[in-house]
């Protein structure tokens, strides 16, 4: 069973710089609940999809969260076919998503933050996890660090195993971006990893043309959700004059977009491995980008958001 996933409401803290406006949501997952700038005219633009007020005054049920703002994914990424493993010759169970069979998207979204840290433009967040029944058998702590510039983002995230054997270990960053009728996309990625109906990945082989942005486009109006590995760390948003630059350093080589039919938004996840990634190396599959965490080692994972008009 999983067990205290109802996220209650907490302080909201609103990060200003330059025309850049964030609030940051640590009761509700580590979340950060919106990214704004203001045009020339004072008008806000939303660069993530804004948490509701109803949200973040009333709180959540943790699995069941808004599809909006950002939020940690940790110690995994995606989904874990049917939330089974084997690790060091023993066999992992974790509790499957509601109406899944599979784990998903870890706990680190599921749990409250503590602020370690606050300034008119920085946060750091802590998160310290102690193994529950039917979750992730391993102790860890994960700290997130968000500094907001004139000209974007930077956001840190690590993850310490705490226990006293390796563990799996993987992440990455969740953001929604609000999405537009004139928004264009462009990023550069080598290969993909097809789905299966329960939307784990099956197997890798090269994008088709449906799944190329080389050069940017629109998001086509059918839905599209793909995992991709061996990007450039590197996606371009633009739309009404002005542009959305996400970069991220290794080990942050995969790469998802999640664009799902008729929605006010869509995901650009950069993460560590592909989804069911553990079991896939155990399969032989190579570029998962599964990794093994000793004990006391950390995982440090990094993300930037630049905002700017285009020329």
């Amino acid at each position: 069973m999983h067990s205290q996933t109802w996220l209650a409401p907490g302080p909201v803290h609103t990060l200003q710089a330059g025309a850049l406006t964030m609030d940051v949501a640590p009761a509700a997952g580590g979340r950060i609940a919106s990214l704004a700038s203001a045009s020339e005219g004072g008008r806000r633009v939303d660069w993530l999809a804004p948490m509701s007020d109803d949200c973040l005054r009333d709180g959540f049920e943790g699995l069941a969260w808004p599809k909006a703002g950002c939020y940690p994914l940790l110690p995994f990424s995606n989904r874990i076919r049917d939330g089974r493993f084997e690790w060091g010759g023993r066999e992992v169970h974790l509790a499957p998503h509601p109406r899944q069979a599979h784990a998903m998207h870890g706990l680190a979204h599921a749990r409250a933050w503590m602020v370690e840290k606050l300034t008119a433009s920085s946060i750091e967040l802590g998160l310290r996890y102690v193994p529950e029944v039917d979750n992730w058998p391993w102790p860890f702590t994960a700290t997130q660090t968000l500094v907001l510039t004139e000209s974007g983002l930077e956001a840190v995230m690590t993850l310490r195993n705490d226990g006293d054997s390796s563990m799996p270990a993987g992440g990455g960053f969740h953001p929604y971006f609000a999405r537009t009728a004139d928004t264009r996309l462009q990023f550069e990625a080598a290969t993909m990893w097809p789905t299966d109906a329960g939307e784990v990945a099956v197997r890798r082989e090269p994008i088709t043309p449906r799944e190329d942005f080389r050069h940017a486009r629109a998001l086509p109006d059918a839905a599209l959700s793909v995992y991709y590995s061996e990007w450039q760390r590197r996606a371009v948003m633009s739309r009404a004059g002005r542009v959305l630059t996400l970069s991220a350093d290794d080990p942050l080589d995969h790469f998802i977009l999640h664009a799902p039919h008729a929605q006010p938004y869509f995901c650009l996840e950069p993460i560590s491995h592909v989804a069911d990634a553990i079991n896939l190396a155990a399969q032989g599959w190579e570029g998962t980008g599964l990794r093994a965490l000793a004990p006391g080692e950390t995982l440090l994972m990094r993300m930037q958001l630049r905002i700017g008009t285009t020329a």
